[in-house]
């Protein structure tokens, strides 16, 4: 089992999968909700995440354009947030508590990025991730 939690540790969760890919997104909202030049993050399937504590202490902010931030509203660390109308579980990897073996499987919306930031996978791609399900094929997540 996979473990995470906030700074404060009010809001914990587990996975019963051990995600193996992640992605890194440049594009702005992604910057100023982290305060780095990118997120770092990787989806599961619902059915493997389960809330252990603090569901309560969590407080969500959304764009009109459908764009969504979680977060403990006692220590402000993003945390795990459901991906809109889907069965699928939006995980920041900064949460995790072990330290996974993990692939980067694509760098997305490279065209956003700062100069000052230049770490890139040898995928890269110019513009937002062209669809869910083809983040969750790159992903390896299984829709079954």
């Amino acid at each position: 089992m996979t473990t995470g939690q906030c700074l404060c540790a009010a809001v914990r969760f587990s996975l019963t999968v051990e995600p193996r890919f992640f992605y890194r997104c440049h594009c702005s909202l992604c910057r100023k909700q982290t305060g780095v030049g990118h997120n770092l993050a990787t989806l599961v399937n619902a059915r493997d995440f389960r809330w252990e504590a603090g569901q309560d202490s969590i407080s969500s902010w959304r764009k009109p354009s459908g764009y969504r931030s979680d977060f403990c509203a006692h220590c402000g660390s993003t945390v795990p947030n459901p991906l809109r109308e889907s069965p699928y579980v939006w995980i920041p990897l900064g949460l995790l508590d072990d330290d996974l073996s993990m692939e980067c499987v694509g760098d997305f919306c490279v065209d956003d990025a700062m100069s000052w930031d230049a770490h890139r996978s040898a995928n890269s791609h110019h513009c937002a991730v062209e669809s869910l399900e083809f983040l969750l094929k790159e992903l390896r997540v299984n829709a079954d």
